[in-house]
């Protein structure tokens, strides 16, 4: 089930129920900017910008960050 716009903050991170994972960077004026990671993988050094109502969209749940470095 989609998350609500309200629930996503930056510095947390949502999984989207397939492979993929976020981690929010910021939110600014509604749009979402995030890094990408798949399970058993690194955070990618991409960043990627989303309308917040397309990322809320996307996303099932928050879940723990994975540590840096």
């Amino acid at each position: 089930m989609p998350m609500t716009e309200e629930a996503i903050q930056p510095g947390k991170c949502y999984a989207t129920g397939g492979s993929e994972n976020y981690r929010v960077l910021s939110v600014t004026r509604g749009i979402v900017t995030y890094q990408v990671w798949t399970k058993g993988q690194k955070l990618q050094p991409l960043r990627i910008n989303a309308g917040m109502k397309h990322f809320a969209a996307a996303v099932t749940k928050e879940i723990a960050c994975p540590a840096e470095g």
